[in-house]
């Protein structure tokens, strides 16, 4: 039987060809642990795929400018409106993967969007990567004051009797999944006008044409101070530090409605990689959790968040799964 034998010139050869390997491989890494580093060595962008005055813009702006102070370079707010937030979020899908083109994206184009428009040009989950949670909008019931309720039980009891009707900004809205996940773990059913702005709806409660709507705190507090409406607690199953002394439905109805929360979140083009979001993700919750941010914020009805892509992605997750049973038992479609 032949045996091989390898020569000393053959073995060199072996061990300089594996040595190259193992460069080439080391290479990229050593790369991207500089990239990583580095960052950010020139201005960043975050893109709001809606105009300007939102609540994803105003997180994103006071993010951006603690952002810049952090860490010495410019970071850009560009709104990139249109098409339900199409426009920008492809703008982002499309970018580097270097974590210099980032995108602050509320909780609707997160968890909500994709089950109502399922013809999209990109898929949030394979094309965008979690960075962090930016900041989140409690929402709260309100009622007309001509309904004569005095808390969120008697409203169900109200209900019971005789079905109530409630507004919206929109079908498939936040507003209008929350009020049916409301209605559904109430035991009623309530009669959904959906309307073409947040305003628009509160107005015809404050005016007793409609009877009740779930909304984001900022829109509903000039209504709630001005005795226009009477608000009967937070859809959440914590207070919310912005309004402590208003109740969550929770506690005045024994009922769990879970945390129908207006959050934004930060993302970045799906390659990113998880050391370079992680690294941001830090500098985001430093910003948004800063007493400067957080006072700054809480006058315009906001709290500041942050944490990990772990976390952003497990909120995505919980509200996809949460608001996504609503719009199937519905039956939404949006395109």
């Amino acid at each position: 039987m032949k045996t091989s034998r390898f020569s000393p010139a053959r073995a060199h050869l072996l061990r300089a060809a594996a040595c190259a390997v193992a460069a080439c491989l080391a290479a990229p890494a050593s790369a991207q642990d500089h990239a990583v580093n580095a960052y950010p060595e020139r201005p960043v962008r975050i893109v709001v795929p809606y105009g300007a005055g939102g609540a994803a813009d105003l997180l994103a702006r006071v993010l951006a400018e603690r952002l810049a102070q952090d860490w010495g370079q410019p970071v850009i707010v560009e709104n990139k409106p249109g098409g339900v937030g199409t426009i920008g979020i492809s703008a982002v899908v499309k970018a580097a993967p270097d974590g210099y083109t980032l995108v602050s994206v509320p909780v609707s184009d997160l968890a909500v969007n994709p089950h109502l428009y399922r013809q999209r040009p990109f898929d949030i989950a394979r094309d965008l990567a979690p960075v962090a949670q930016v900041g989140a909008v409690p929402n709260v019931l309100v009622v007309s004051n001509a309904l004569g309720v005095a808390d969120a039980k008697g409203l169900i009891v109200k209900a019971k009797a005789g079905r109530l009707s409630y507004s919206s900004p929109g079908i498939g809205s936040q507003a209008h999944l929350a009020a049916e996940i409301f209605a559904g773990r109430a035991g009623v059913s309530l009669l959904h006008v959906p309307y073409n702005s947040v305003s628009a709806a509160l107005a015809d409660v404050a005016g007793g044409q409609i009877d009740m709507m779930i909304a984001q705190l900022p829109a509903a507090l000039p209504f709630i101070r001005g005795g226009r409406v009477k608000a009967l607690g937070v859809v959440a199953e914590q207070r919310s530090p912005l309004v402590p002394e208003m109740p969550t439905l929770k506690e005045t109805t024994g009922l769990s409605f879970g945390d129908a929360v207006s959050w934004s979140g930060l993302m970045a083009p799906a390659a990113t990689p998880l050391a370079l979001r992680e690294k941001i993700a830090r500098a985001v919750t430093r910003a948004m959790r800063s007493p400067q941010a957080q006072e700054l914020l809480a006058r315009q009805g906001t709290v500041g968040l942050g944490g990990t892509p772990d976390d952003l992605s497990k909120a995505i997750a919980e509200d996809s799964r949460r608001y996504g049973e609503v719009i199937k038992a519905l039956d939404i479609r949006l395109d």
